[in-house]
Parts: C-alpha cells; sequence; structure tokens
C-alpha cells in the first residue's frame, strides 16, 4: 500500500508584522512573520511535501503597512514581498485587506506569486469570483490531489468603506462552501478550507461564545461542511489547535505569534484517501528571525522608522495606561483624548470608543510622536455619525457594560463581550453598578448636569468598525450615519496634537465610574 504524507503549515492575522519589534517601544519581540519564515524554513527542510497556506488580514495592521498603503504605495507591499519570499502556496482574502482601498488590495494580488482569492466574494453583475477561482488544486507527483478552497466573512459590508466594494456581493461562505465541495470533490482526493472568520460557539461543548450575526460561522462550517480534510480559520486572533467531528481545525493567534501544523497521512488502494491526521499550533517564542528576511525587508522598515519618529507635538503630563483593565475600569487621560478628537472633529453630541488591546498603552510625559499615537491607535477606522434616542445610547451603554462581570470581590471580563468592543462614553456622566442585573446598570445617567433626556435625540460618535454592529451592537445594523469623515482616527489625533502643540489630560467634566 502506498503512503503519502503531507504537511500544512498556517499564518493567519499577520497584519503587516514582519520585523519582531515593537513600534511603539521599539524593543523586541517574540512575534513576527520573520520567525515565522525560520520555522518554515526548518520544517521544509525536514519534510518533501509542504503547503505554506494563510488565511488573510495579511496587508494592514502594522505601521509598516499603514505607511504602505496611505502614504506611499510605490513599491510592492512589504507583506506580499515577504510571502512571496517564503514561496506561499495561496491566501485568503481578509476583511481588513479592503481597508486601504480597492487599488491597493489589487495592486497587491498582481504583486503576489501566489493566489490571493474568496470563492464568495463574488462581482455583483457576473456572479463569479472577483478575485481569483477561489481555490487552487495542488497536485503532488506520485501523490494525492489536494484543494485548497478560500471563503471570508460575509461581514464585511456591515465595517467597509462602500465605495472599495460596491460592486461586490459578499455571500453566505457556508451555503457557498458546499457547492465548491461538491464540485472539488469530483477531482481531489482531500479538500482543505480556509475560512477568515472564527468560531461562534464553543468547539468542545458546543456553546454559543459570540452573537450569531454570520461575523463568525467556524462551528457551523465545521459540523455541516462535510467532505472536507482540515479547517484553516482566522479573525478572531484566537490560537487553537483541536478536531471537532475528528477533523483537524486551527487558529494560529495573529502578528505572527504561532504557526499552525497540520499532518495528513494518505494512503493509496484505488484512490487516495486520507488516513491519520494530527494539528498543532508551534509558538514562536525563543525563535531567531530569518535575517535574510529581515535583510529584504530592512529598506521598508528604514522609511516607516523615520517616518514614526516624526515629532507631532507635546504631552505636558502622562497619557499612559498599564494595565489594559485598570484602563476599561477607570477614567483615563488617553482614552478622553480619542473620545475628545472624536467629539471636535465630527460635531456630535456624544462620543464612545475602546482601548484595543493590551499591546495599547498611550505614551508618557514629553515629546508625542507618529510612532506614539499610531502605536496606540493601531486600527484604520474612519469616524461616523449616528443619531439615536436616549432610549437607545442607554441601550448601547447597557450592552457594553456586560463585559464586566464579578468574582471573587474582583471585577473581570465576563467572557460575553470582546475586550476591544467594551465601549466608553463622553459627553455624558455615568455610573456602572455592577450589582445591578445585566441591561441594568447603568445609573445616574447625566448630560451637563442634568438627568438624561431618554425621549431626545443625540447624535453619537464611533468609528467605523463599531459601525458594523458587531460584537452585538445590533442598534447599528442597517442604520445609515447622519455624517462621515473620511480620514482615519489615528491621523485625526496627529492633527489635533499638531494644532495644540503642547497638550494635558482634559477636565473630567463628564465623567464615568464603577460601582460594584
Amino acid at each position: 500500500m502506498k503512503e503519502f504524507n503531507l504537511t500544512i503549515l498556517t499564518t493567519t492575522d499577520l497584519h503587516g508584522y514582519i520585523f519582531p519589534v515593537d513600534y511603539t517601544t521599539k524593543r523586541p519581540l517574540e512575534y513576527g512573520l520573520a520567525k515565522i519564515s525560520t520555522m518554515i524554513k526548518e520544517i521544509r527542510s525536514e519534510r518533501t511535501n509542504v503547503l505554506y497556506l494563510d488565511d488573510g488580514d495579511s496587508i494592514q495592521g502594522s505601521p509598516l503597512e499603514y505607511y504602505h498603503g496611505v502614504v506611499d504605495n510605490t513599491d510592492e507591499d512589504p507583506t506580499i514581498k515577504a510571502l512571496n519570499y517564503l514561496k506561499c502556496d495561496a491566501m485568503t482574502i481578509g476583511n481588513h485587506e479592503f481597508n486601504f482601498g480597492r487599488k491597493v488590495l489589487e495592486k497587491a494580488i498582481m504583486e503576489a506569486n501566489f493566489p490571493v482569492t474568496a470563492a464568495n466574494i463574488v462581482d455583483k453583475k457576473t456572479g463569479k469570483p472577483k478575485f481569483g477561482d477561489g481555490y487552487k488544486i495542488f497536485n503532488f507527483q506520485d501523490g494525492p490531489k489536494v484543494a485548497y478552497l478560500c471563503l471570508t466573512t460575509k461581514y464585511i459590508p456591515f465595517w467597509e468603506e462602500q465605495e472599495y466594494i460596491n460592486d461586490l456581493e459578499f455571500l453566505d461562505p457556508i451555503e457557498v462552501g458546499k457547492i465548491y465541495v461538491d464540485k472539488l470533490k469530483n477531482f481531489a482526493d482531500a479538500i482543505i478550507v480556509g475560512y477568515h472568520g472564527g468560531l461562534e460557539r464553543d468547539p468542545e461543548s458546543g456553546d454559543l461564545i459570540s452573537e450569531q450575526t454570520g461575523e463568525n460561522q467556524g462551528y457551523e462550517m465545521a459540523t455541516t461542511l462535510d467532505g472536507v480534510s482540515a479547517f484553516i480559520f482566522g479573525h478572531q486572533h484566537r490560537s487553537f489547535s483541536l478536531k471537532i467531528k475528528g477533523v483537524p481545525v486551527i487558529m494560529a493567534s495573529s502578528w505572527g505569534k504561532a504557526l499552525g501544523r497540520i499532518e495528513m497521512n494518505f494512503r493509496y488502494e484505488k484512490s487516495w484517501d486520507v488516513g491519520s491526521t494530527s494539528v498543532e499550533l508551534l509558538s514562536t517564542n525563543g525563535v531567531q528571525p530569518d535575517r535574510m528576511m529581515l535583510k529584504t525587508e530592512r529598506p521598508y522598515q528604514m522609511t516607516v522608522t523615520k517616518w514614526l519618529d516624526e515629532p507631532v507635538g507635546e504631552a505636558l503630563e502622562d497619557f499612559y495606561i498599564s494595565d489594559v483593565m485598570y484602563g476599561r475600569t477607570h477614567e483615563t487621560a488617553l482614552v478622553n483624548l480619542i473620545n475628545d478628537v472624536q467629539l471636535r472633529y465630527s460635531g456630535a453630541e456624544l462620543s464612545a470608543t475602546s482601548i484595543f488591546s493590551s499591546e495599547v498603552h498611550g505614551w508618557k510625559k514629553g515629546i508625542i510622536t507618529r510612532r506614539d499615537v499610531m502605536g496606540t491607535y493601531i486600527f484604520s477606522n474612519m469616524l461616523k455619525v449616528f443619531e439615536f434616542t436616549g432610549y437607545e445610547i442607554k441601550e448601547i451603554m447597557e450592552h457594553s457594560a456586560k463585559y464586566f462581570t464579578i468574582e471573587d470581590g474582583k471585577i473581570t471580563s465576563s467572557g460575553d463581550l470582546a475586550g476591544y468592543k467594551y465601549l466608553i462614553f463622553r459627553g455624558v456622566s455615568y455610573v456602572i453598578d455592577l450589582n445591578g442585573e445585566s441591561g441594568h446598570r447603568i445609573v445616574n445617567l447625566e448630560k451637563d448636569g442634568k438627568p438624561f433626556d431618554l425621549d431626545r435625540r443625540y447624535t453619537l460618535a464611533v468609528n467605523s468598525y463599531q459601525a458594523g454592529g458587531s460584537g452585538g451592537y445590533t442598534m447599528f445594523i442597517g442604520k445609515k450615519p447622519v455624517k462621515e469623515i473620511n480620514v482615519e482616527i489615528a491621523e485625526l489625533i496627529i492633527g489635533y496634537i499638531k494644532e495644540q502643540s503642547t497638550i494635558r489630560p482634559a477636565q473630567s467634566n463628564n465623567g464615568w465610574s464603577i460601582m460594584y
């Protein structure tokens, strides 16, 4: 009996992090594509048959990619160049691939030496995949034929600027997946699905872990899409490697923090069939970066370093958050600044923003550089203004307050809402009473020292991601903004600081607190 071993290596949500360096502090990091490169090279030296597949969100996120996508798009995309260097075999289109516009995306696709595609992103006129074929067939000499089917979250229209996607339709990935799996199984011995989306249910218990908005459909996909030999997921920046219904399912973290590895052993009798499989995550901790990749990418890094070190103003006091949970439970100068910038440039009466991750800290007293701001506001969001009644505003605030719970007398995350989806409001004063039941926690809600009028209509400024309504903020879904500011919020913050020259923490005025 003939046998054949296939090694599948995966990354996801690289977000342009190639160099193992923190763009804010300049300190070395334990992640980045250059470290992944070392791992891939080592595995390829040991294994004959290797596929390297990326699950998307690769060309946006880091200051390196921001500079390339917004400031100077002349050269080859740095992450695509790195993936070409690694001889990437295929890449699924992620939602953030659209952030810098279609010209930037289509240029990157042209530069790639591998297919960058998604079967469920179709041209409205033709109904066919807009970017490539949606899949790639790999023929191994004296071995099986393996199909890689690319799908992405159908939720992109709720986030993305319509001018970038107005000729596209984002079809349900499970429905499209079934059509393509039925097609591909006629001439492929195994089908691998790369879906830029995550799990909506716990893979072991099946319990719901996120709202069923259609943003994440991975669990349903893995349990209903028969005929697939492995699933590669992304989007949620989670780390897991497991099996669902005996099929490998993997999500390799983000920013090059881990390399996913799936082993498939094929056996041939009358045809090639998948026998045993294994799945694991390999951490980049302690791995040395690939010096050749660093050398190849260094011109990009030198350019963006000079750009990031440009002074934009001076802080007379700290705008610094050392602990993300502290920043989510206390009023801080940094969050107030972001909200004040949103209020200033939107003209809205209220504003809401979030702390994106534990790696966002702000800056300390002294000169503020572009690096400080870009490392703090890390996403390419723009500003949108909506009109809501006071009742609706309070409903949004109550939903946000679901983020918290009390354990052993301490405030912690409930797990009901991702941290970056927890909103902090400006323009009103309020208390989050964690003794109250979920949905009845916002108390002492006031505006300008008077009780908040629930019947009145107010304008609320939020970022373009929040405006999509993900995270259970259903009150935004289908609602049209009354105003849009098509400048990235990071640039608005930089412009505000430059205009002020020196900044100090704003007076609390309408503050907030937590009671428990």
